[in-house]
């Protein structure tokens, strides 16, 4: 069966939806009786009061499923907004979302190897003072921790720029802070301008839809360039016998992330398609491509709590481990990193290593990818321990005032 797209949208379009529960039925997350689903989703409309808000995780599975087209993932975060704006964040929701700092990328930053550190650097030189290119690849956050994973020949002549001062924000759209969403899309327009870019290239695909259709589409900000996603470029490179590929004789259980599902079954049949073209065939875990479980990472939008995520991450892992695979392979920079995390604190081993799809790539054209996402996490994880300590001992809680110099509505407690 071939699967819809969906758009974003400013509101949930609650003319389409019959509440006839399917969204929350189907939802690989909640699983709830049909009965329970259709008395959920009125509350969700009628009320905003729902169990829904604390347990869903984000994933947009709900608007794959949604047979109307109502959007009901806009309806979920539309109620978080409505909290955040009247409660705030706790303290230690800081630590996650971007342009707060210190937060866990600028403390994964600091504590990188030096040959990572000077990647950074020239990255972030990069988007200060831009070459004299009108394409350029987008670094976003989560390969600012992790550099080494475009540490590669086969991003040679693509300049790459990426500062944490150039988040794409994805962190904050997922948790209703829509108020600071809309200063970073502005902040970013007006950079990228500035920059004479007429094409960005984007190797996460919370970026692509970020730049592509959410800032326009719900924030009415267009960012004036052409924005491509990386795994279109290096499909269309592999394909076209641009680089030279040993085929790898390896099988890989796949994890897909939450946001090609805006896309129906293009970028899951890309990945697909790359990885046979890369000799690795693709087995499917238990819940795959529209119904893929979320990695944990958005599950903290629900409660701003640590167990959550670590608990829907292992629940995802645990997938993983039940196929019989060479390994796991992942396309999304956070899930790989926060499935390293999740991985570190099991008390068990792993069966099968985790490796993002540019490491596989890597090993296909003759390259030893450094693989060090393991350790990173472990390096994060030191690094958040003390402030995200003192961040569940503080009642406190904050709203995002400004974003890069431009202010925003601002609350206090």
């Amino acid at each position: 069966m071939t699967l819809d797209t969906f758009t974003f949208s400013k509101h949930f379009l609650e003319d389409r939806c019959d509440r006839c529960g399917r969204c929350l039925h189907e939802c690989p997350v909640l699983q709830l009786p049909l009965d329970a689903a259709q008395a959920e989703i009125r509350a969700l409309i009628e009320t905003g009061d729902s169990s829904v808000l604390d347990r869903c995780t984000g994933c947009m599975a709900c608007n794959s499923l949604c047979p109307k087209g109502a959007n009901p993932h806009t309806l979920i975060v539309s109620r978080w907004r409505a909290r955040y704006e009247r409660r705030g964040i706790p303290v230690r929701g800081r630590l996650v979302l971007p342009y707060q700092k210190p937060n866990l990328f600028t403390l994964g930053i600091e504590r990188l190897p030096k040959d990572e550190r000077d990647l950074v650097q020239k990255w972030e030189q990069n988007w200060q003072n831009p070459p004299s290119h009108d394409t350029m690849l987008y670094a976003g956050c989560n390969m600012l921790v992790q550099p080494f994973l475009l540490d590669s020949a086969l991003f040679a002549g693509m300049p790459i720029f990426g500062s944490t001062d150039i988040c794409c924000g994805e962190p904050l759209y997922r948790m209703g802070c829509w108020d600071a969403v809309q200063a970073v899309a502005g902040h970013l327009r007006d950079e990228f301008n500035r920059m004479g870019l007429r094409r960005v290239m984007v190797p996460c695909h919370a970026g692509y839809y970020l730049f592509k259709h959410v800032y326009r589409e719900v924030f009415d900000v267009d960012l004036g360039l052409e924005v491509v996603s990386i795994f279109d470029w290096l499909h269309d490179r592999i394909a076209e016998g641009e680089s030279s590929i040993t085929p790898l004789n390896k099988t890989a259980v796949l994890h897909d992330n939450c946001w090609p599902k805006a896309s129906g079954d293009y970028f899951f049949d890309k990945v697909r398609d790359l990885l046979a073209l890369l000799g690795v065939q693709v087995l499917e875990p238990e819940h795959t491509r529209e119904r893929a479980l979320c990695c944990g990472m958005c599950a903290a939008a629900a409660r701003y709590s640590l167990r959550d995520i670590v608990r829907a991450s292992k629940k995802r892992l645990a997938e993983f481990d039940r196929v019989d695979a060479d390994m796991v392979v992942d396309y999304c920079g956070g899930c790989n990193w926060l499935f390293a995390l999740a991985d570190n604190l099991s008390l068990s081993k792993r069966p099968k290593p985790l490796y993002h799809l540019f490491e596989v790539l890597q090993m296909a054209v003759g390259e030893t990818p450094k693989h060090r996402t393991a350790g990173r996490a472990n390096a994060v994880v030191r690094a958040m321990i003390g402030p995200l300590a003192r961040g569940y001992l503080t009642p406190k809680r904050f709203w995002i005032d400004e974003i890069e110099g431009k202010h925003i509505a601002h609350r206090t407690d």
